[in-house]
């Protein structure tokens, strides 16, 4: 790993930091030949004086959906799954409760948002899951019961769901004949050599709420930057039954690892064919997404992107136009404004140039 703790890297990092009020901020810019350039500035908690290290776990949010769809695109390529397959074959165990809506509805369908699933599962359902002692499995596939219980709404069209990367890690369940936890681990994380990854908030470094608003005298007053999130607190995140939609943190340095698999055709780790099918949105009407990656519109020289939030953390990579960079951008704070400003500043990493090759 190297640090760019001199120059125009960090200085764009202190700049965005300090215009955007985010206690800790990292950024990172990644070449196809593996040359990794990597800093982090701020402090690990609001108001602490630790400050924020090059080994700190940042949470991704949905930009673990990539992951995810490249675990399925692994156990294609292992011989354990196809692609298009329709969801009565996944769940052949719950098709007395399927609706005949979803007859024609393929896991590609699921995995570019294209299904007709709703986008999460429901209030009761999220509330009541950080107290579900269950195993995960389990709670997977109750939720996949009761949303294939009733028909799908306008299918082919896009709309953006959680539930549907649920559903898909109910799927791997069945088809790995182990929990969907165990097989990321075993198909993408080991093999990649991502030994920071794992679930829910990171330890060390603490995420933050959004913008607090209040009603004062004179009408709404900001209170400036949201407080700590506990890490220990369940709240602090979603609750674990949406691991396989998006509650992965790693550092940059490992998060790169998995990047690089994009900037280099497959690299050994899957073959290109499945990083085109995963890279590519299906043609159709309105809005489209690949699996866990969208056209990056109004940047320069940018291709593609993807971004994550769980209210208390914002994450961004960018790849550029010629598949050859990726820069990734993560904060530990939640605010939506952030999820607008980062794709710039990843943006601006691109062009700043990769000076070092990690040691």
């Amino acid at each position: 790993m190297t640090s760019a703790a001199d120059g125009p890297f960090r200085s764009l990092l202190e700049t965005f930091r300090r215009d955007h009020d985010t206690p800790a901020l990292g950024g990172a810019v990644l070449t196809a030949d593996g040359r990794l350039d990597v800093d982090v500035v701020g402090t690990r908690k609001r108001g602490g004086d630790d400050p924020a290290r090059l080994e700190d776990a940042w949470h991704i949010g949905s930009c673990g959906k990539s992951i995810t769809a490249a675990l399925y695109a692994r156990l294609v390529e292992a011989g354990d799954a196809a692609w298009a397959a329709p969801l009565s074959d996944l769940f052949p165990d719950l098709a007395s409760r399927i609706d005949p809506g979803w007859g024609g509805i393929t896991i590609d369908d699921v995995l570019v948002h294209r299904s007709g699933l709703p986008a999460n599962l429901g209030r009761s359902r999220m509330r009541s899951g950080f107290a579900d002692e269950r195993p995960l499995p389990d709670q997977r596939s109750e939720a996949v019961a009761e949303a294939l219980a009733r028909p799908p709404r306008r299918p082919g069209r896009f709309r953006y769901s959680n539930l549907g990367y649920v559903l898909a890690g109910a799927a791997i369940d069945r088809i790995a004949g182990v929990p969907f936890e165990t097989a990321l681990s075993r198909h993408v994380l080991a093999p990649l050599g991502m030994g920071s990854a794992g679930f829910g908030p990171p330890r060390g470094l603490w995420g933050h709420g959004g913008r607090i608003l209040a009603l004062g005298p004179l009408g709404m007053v900001d209170l400036g930057g949201g407080s700590p999130a506990d890490p220990e607190r369940p709240e602090s995140d979603n609750p674990a039954v949406m691991n396989p939609a998006g509650r992965l943190h790693v550092t940059l340095e490992d998060w790169a690892r998995f990047q690089r698999v994009f900037l280099t055709g497959g690299g050994g780790f899957l073959q290109a064919a499945a990083v085109e099918r995963l890279l590519t949105p299906p043609a159709g009407p309105g809005r489209g997404q690949a699996m866990g990656w969208a056209a990056a519109l109004g940047l320069d020289d940018v291709s593609l992107g993807q971004q994550g939030s769980n209210t208390y953390w914002v994450a961004t990579a960018l790849i550029d136009g010629s598949r050859s960079r990726t820069a990734m951008v993560v904060c530990n704070r939640g605010r939506a404004r952030l999820l607008k400003r980062t794709p710039r500043l990843a943006a601006e990493l691109l062009t700043s140039g990769v000076r070092r090759r990690p040691s």
